[in-house]
């Protein structure tokens, strides 16, 4: 079974692109699910001097080796619901996401 720390550090700090290079934002936390703890969510700090920060699915993110590329736009990803740092993730809140980008995706 991976290490969730391990795999937590190989996204945090990974700047996050679409496929064209725009910079989205950088990770600044990865959420698993807490049965499995296998990583599911990446939390992005959106670019900007507010910090701002957005759940993106892991599942919808290609690496590449010096970033990890997002098939959506910077606007997709600014009006995703918005994700504490740090923190437990309640089903609920999980629900919320999911909705957002089945539509959005």
């Amino acid at each position: 079974m991976p290490d969730p720390l391990a795999t937590a550090r190989r996204y945090l700090g990974r700047p996050v692109r679409t496929r064209r290079g725009v910079l989205l934002g950088r990770v600044s936390d990865v959420l698993s699910d807490a049965e499995s703890r296998d990583p599911q969510w990446l939390v992005v700090r959106l670019r900007g001097v507010v910090p701002r920060h957005r759940p993106l699915p892991l599942q919808l993110v290609l690496e590449e080796e010096h970033a990890l590329v997002a098939p959506i736009s910077a606007d997709v990803l600014r009006s995703a619901p918005v994700a504490t740092v740090a923190t437990d993730l309640r089903s609920s809140q999980e629900m919320s996401w999911r909705r957002y980008w089945s539509l959005a995706w």
